[in-house]
């Protein structure tokens, strides 16, 4: 099992990457959807920032609370709430730091009967504390991912068919 406080670590240091990744970029290429009902970078740094909260310390902090069910959460919405795309860059990483300071300092202080602790969530699964925080990482990685992907696309159209064809297959 990977140490709480590695986690915390590594969610703290993620906009500190993601500013040095997203710096060099412009707004409008940040801001641009790689296909229609896909996040622009921007979008997928709103929706770490919803999700610090919304779908994983509140739902933490409700399973150590004893409570039964865990509550569910919809990235869409939470998404669809603000114009995240429109914001500016280094005004959103500043909000995801600070979350992410309040998150490190929330995971830090989990017990390890803390992370024993479970609830039930969507036809009867039952989850402990520990599985959220573990897979708090391995979302951002999958964000990260995500904003790779979209980045790769700006460069495209400045290649020759040739070289793209060779990146495709």
């Amino acid at each position: 099992m990977t140490h709480v406080n590695q986690i915390a670590d590594t969610l703290q240091s993620g906009p500190a990457v993601l500013r040095a990744l997203l710096e060099p970029f412009d707004h409008d290429t940040l801001a641009l959807r790689p296909a229609p009902g896909e996040w622009c970078p921007l979008e997928v740094i709103g929706h770490l920032i919803a999700c610090d909260s919304d779908a994983f310390r509140n739902r933490i902090e409700a399973i150590v609370a004893g409570e039964p069910e865990i509550a569910s959460f919809d990235a869409w919405k939470a998404i669809n709430a603000r114009d995240f795309a429109a914001e500016p860059f280094d005004m959103l990483l500043d909000e995801l730091a600070a979350e992410r300071a309040t998150s490190a300092e929330f995971l830090r202080s989990l017990t390890p009967s803390d992370l024993a602790k479970s609830a039930s969530y969507h036809e009867g699964r039952i989850f402990e504390a520990n599985d959220f925080v573990h897979e708090w990482p391995f979302h951002d990685q999958d964000h990260l991912q995500q904003i790779l992907a979209a980045l790769k696309l700006t460069y495209l159209p400045y290649m020759t068919s040739t070289m793209r064809h060779a990146l495709a297959g």
